[in-house]
């Protein structure tokens, strides 16, 4: 026979009082669990515990559910797994120019968003000597792995034992003190949650790449993003899965769809229905009530970093299976891009030097046509002797062009040093 206890005041004067509200907090840490475990890892086991942020969960459902796009001649139903984080970068990718095809793209895919992420956070393997203007960090990238035209990454995720344990026990003292009123609301928190894990499990993340065209030039090329740079060398096949690959999670029909935008009607109403039964509630089922909640929410807080970075593992571990990286400092825009001619070596070296600094004074086209013609050499070298491309030059220019000259050799000195690892 259960045990009532009825509170020795107010229930809506109880400290916990305000923890009704929780249905409408959390909602992004909420969906990142989910994406972790479901979408992005097989679990299993359904997140069968109540957790905050229902009503933030359903929006994101609701956006995913209408991020659905054509995925060619493949069946199913296609959606973008990123709707389903309130924080997915939707600014433009970084751009791109490969070296041998004349491929340029002002914005590359989201893997090549993930890797230069990735690349930010590596140390610097070598510093140029020289003076330093606007910095350029450059990463050198060697894609030794080429990914299949499809594939299904897939994360091991470990089961929500805590939070499932601790929604379970305070359900069941809420249950032996008499509160059904917690009662209910913590197991509708744990249906929801569940379901809505279940059914996002049910959809197949998918990796898909252009296909290659036989006789092709080398991938090779470059990805810049602001200050950060990163080289792309490898295949064709390895290139365009980092420029043009793209994750869509797949279902099987329009029904999952469906499924989906049942679960955030239901979301909806839990948060709805906690806001309105919990304060009516006693003390004592609050603090169960609470309790769920806040293992739920400490469980999501120690999760948060692997998170953020789920995304990157399944791009840097499973598709292109740690390609060997190498991050570079310069000091110039002008070194950068002699650095770049020295790695690529591409056959339109002047050209690509022009895409790089479009200045068009005569300084600069002389020192543009000084570099593609030298770093052809076997040995290129920079002295500060004029060349015949500074006839007529005033003593500024001459200046300048002795400036630009020692900043190339400065990037040809760190390639020297760097040859053996590119």
């Amino acid at each position: 026979m259960p045990i009532v206890v009825q509170a020795s005041y107010q229930a809506s004067n109880s400290p916990f009082f305000p923890v009704s509200f929780a249905g409408f907090l959390g909602g992004d840490a909420t969906a990142s669990a989910l994406a972790y475990s479901h979408v992005y890892g097989r679990r299993n086991l359904p997140n069968l515990y109540n957790a905050p942020g229902s009503y933030g969960v359903a929006k994101l459902l609701k956006a995913l559910v209408q991020s659905h796009f054509w995925d060619g001649l493949h069946a199913g139903i296609s959606v973008d797994p990123d709707a389903l984080s309130d924080t997915a970068v939707r600014a433009p990718g970084p751009k791109f120019m490969a070296a041998f095809s004349g491929t340029a793209m002002e914005s590359a895919g989201d893997v090549a968003r993930m890797l230069v992420s990735y690349c930010k956070t590596l140390p610097i393997h070598s510093v140029a000597e020289g003076r330093v203007t606007t910095p350029f960090a450059v990463t050198v990238a060697d894609l030794h792995h080429v990914p299949a035209s499809e594939e299904h990454p897939t994360l091991n995720a470990n089961a929500p034992l805590l939070p499932i344990l601790a929604s379970i026990g305070a359900s069941a003292a809420c249950a032996t003190f008499g509160d059904w009123r917690c009662f209910s609301m913590i197991v509708l928190g744990m249906l929801c949650n569940a379901a809505t894990s279940s059914v996002l499990r049910s959809g197949d993340l998918t990796f898909t790449r252009p296909g290659t065209t036989p006789g092709a030039p080398a991938g090779d090329g470059f990805l810049e993003d602001g200050n950060e740079v990163v080289v792309l060398k490898g295949s064709e096949g390895a290139v365009s899965a980092v420029t043009r690959g793209r994750f869509s999670l797949r279902f099987a029909n329009k029904k999952s769809l469906e499924r989906l935008a049942t679960c955030a009607t239901l979301s909806i109403i839990q948060s709805l229905a906690q806001l309105i039964i919990v304060p009516q509630s006693t003390v004592l089922g609050q603090f169960f009530f609470f309790l769920s909640m806040a293992v739920a929410w400490l469980y999501h807080s120690l999760m948060s970093p692997m998170d953020k970075r789920v995304k990157e593992r399944v791009v840097m571990e499973h598709l292109l299976k740690e390609p060997s990286l190498k991050r570079y400092s310069l000091g110039t825009r002008a070194m950068m891009a002699v650095f770049l001619m020295q790695v690529l070596q591409p056959t339109n070296a002047e050209e690509q030097l022009a895409a790089l600094i479009p200045n068009k004074t005569r300084v600069w086209s002389a020192w543009r046509q000084i570099v593609a013609r030298r770093i052809s050499e076997e040995k290129p070298v920079f002295d500060t002797a004029l060349p015949t491309e500074a006839t007529g030059f005033t003593t500024e220019e001459v200046t300048l062009l002795r400036t630009l000259l020692s900043d190339a050799q400065a990037a040809v000195n760190v390639y020297n040093n760097a040859k053996r690892g590119l």
